[in-house]
């Protein structure tokens, strides 16, 4: 399981460094289908998971000069309030609908950059 669960961080590092989609994409689908972990867990562990990619991520993009700090602290500050209720009402979704959920988005997202590309 151990290297398992390195390959999934890896593959979701690589999506979320190179698309900048926060990984959780392919984390969650993976730590539930190869790993067993629950769906509630799955999704807590990736936004765990996602922190030190994203700081790296973040920090190579700089280097690059794609990265406007200012409007990330913009998006930062509403994304703590956001994610502090998210994270609150998470508990209260049942695994199934947490899913759907999940695909929905997922799908839309992948709807929407396909008509708009």
């Amino acid at each position: 399981m151990k290297y398992k669960a390195l390959l999934i961080g890896f593959t979701g590092g690589v999506v979320g460094g190179m698309l900048g989609i926060g990984g959780a994409i392919v984390l969650v689908p993976l730590m539930v289908k190869i790993l067993g972990v629950s769906q509630h867990m799955a999704h807590a562990t990736s936004l765990a998971v996602i922190i030190p990619g994203a700081a790296v991520s973040a920090l190579v993009y700089q280097g690059f000069g794609q990265l406007d700090l200012k409007l990330a602290g913009m998006f930062a500050i509403g994304g703590i309030a956001g994610a502090y209720m998210g994270a609150s009402l998470m508990p209260y979704v049942k695994p199934h609908v947490l899913k759907r959920i999940f695909a929905v988005l997922a799908l839309a997202i992948a709807v929407r950059m396909g008509v708009g590309a």
